[in-house]
């Protein structure tokens, strides 16, 4: 696997687990060719790859989140479910080694965030055609009062995945001020319109990072940065209060300040009654959790008889609760313990240590790909299943193209030239 005989397709071989994300298990087969080329490149430059930054520093984070999986398999709730997660995940791994590589010429990450910026684009063209017409391009009618575009009627994820795509197109009309802030305003709305609360707050990183940095690098005073991000609020709350799902959706939210707990559980969409079994399961089980992607199996035992996310599983007949926490945080408390909860820690010190400790010129090149990491794993969020099959795709994908933009391959070693 010479780097004389890459050429782009694999920059397009990356690009298609994206493109394929919103149509389930297609995904899974880029990734299945990812995966070996990452065995691949792990074993025949296994001597000289592995001392590689970005290499090392992808393997750090990975360990951070892997190494709690593997140790909360002995005593699960489902041994099973949470061995054979921390297993599919190395997979994660492999694929993340074969994007280092692949990204090691400037001009494949160029293509890479071009092919990223277009694709977000166009999910975004696709749910506003689809809010105006009640269809989207491909056919696909609105999931009940909430757009989602390509990803169908039954599989709602576009408020959680286009925030992560976001920066590739913002980023790339940088040049165009005007161009750049209609992509934001038109992307925020589908974000609203999307429904997804959890999509709102990571869509509200993105364009808070955004902000800052633009100001810095365009040396703008800071009222005028002030005065177009209070107008961007004011085109935003207009469209929530225009939209009736949206302006139900915000009024929900504010019962959170009501001071009645049932109103709160409401606010959250009973995720306070989940997040009370989460608290039980994590003082029950503080060192290794209930077990990865056991969540549901540990439900029934600390729930009380009425609670709404208890039912009968149809295959086994095994009574079973809510899939996961709804929180990173807390998903991640309650299946692998503390020792995941300090795993995660480490995570978010990792990446913010060598955020900082990178060249200018580095975080500038690694910008859109750092703001898609952030969007996902910022922790003051609800959050879709940090250990799921489908969403971990995405998050480890973004992570690695992040590791490989900000210490280039191809800088570093040689080695597997």
């Amino acid at each position: 696997m010479a780097r004389s005989a890459k050429a782009y397709y694999v920059t397009w071989l990356i690009f298609s687990c994206f493109l394929l994300f919103p149509f389930k298990r297609l995904v899974e087969l880029p990734i299945l060719i990812m995966t070996i080329g990452g065995g691949v490149l792990a074993y025949k430059y296994r001597e000289t790859f592995f001392r590689a930054p970005s290499v090392k520093f992808f393997t750090l984070l990975f360990l951070c989140i892997w190494l709690p999986v593997l140790i909360s398999v002995p005593d699960s709730y489902d041994p099973q479910k949470s061995g054979s997660t921390a297993l599919v995940f190395l997979r994660l791994y492999l694929a993340g080694l074969f994007v280092i590589w692949a990204l090691s010429d400037q001009k494949q990450v160029q293509l890479l965030s071009r092919l990223l910026a277009v694709l977000a684009a166009v999910w975004v063209v696709d749910a506003l055609f689809q809010t105006l017409s009640g269809h989207d391009l491909l056919g696909y009618a609105p999931v009940g009062p909430r757009i989602n575009g390509v990803f169908g009627e039954d599989n709602p994820k576009l408020g959680n995945a286009l925030p992560v795509l976001a920066p590739f197109l913002l980023l790339a009309l940088r040049k165009n001020l005007v161009l750049m802030l209609l992509a934001a305003l038109l992307t925020g709305a589908v974000v609203i319109l999307a429904g997804s609360r959890g999509g709102w707050i990571s869509y509200a990183v993105v364009c808070t990072w955004l902000v800052f940095s633009e100001t810095r690098q365009r040396g703008v005073p800071l009222w005028k940065t002030g005065a177009v991000a209070s107008l961007a609020v004011l085109i935003g709350a207009f469209a929530v209060f225009a939209n009736p799902n949206a302006k139900q959706r915000l009024d929900q939210t504010l019962l959170l300040f009501s001071g009645d707990e049932a109103k709160i559980d409401q606010a959250l969409s009973q995720r306070w009654t989940l997040w009370k079994v989460a608290f039980a399961m994590a003082e029950k089980h503080p060192v290794n959790g209930v077990g990865a992607r056991a969540f549901r199996y540990a439900y029934p035992e600390f729930a009380k008889p009425d609670d709404p996310f208890i039912s009968l599983e149809q295959a086994s007949g095994r009574q079973t609760g809510a899939f996961y926490a709804h929180q990173i945080v807390m998903e991640v408390t309650t299946e692998t313990g503390l020792i995941g909860l300090a795993g995660l820690g480490l995570f978010y010190w990792f990446f913010i240590r060598y955020w900082r400790r990178a060249e200018h010129e580095s975080r500038l090149r690694a910008l859109p790909f750092a703001m898609a990491t952030m969007a996902w794993i910022f922790p003051f969020n609800t959050h879709p299943a940090f250990y799921s099959a489908h969403w971990s795709v995405m998050i480890w994908l973004v992570i690695a193209m992040f590791c490989a933009t900000l210490l280039p391959y191809q800088k570093m070693n040689s080695g597997a030239s």
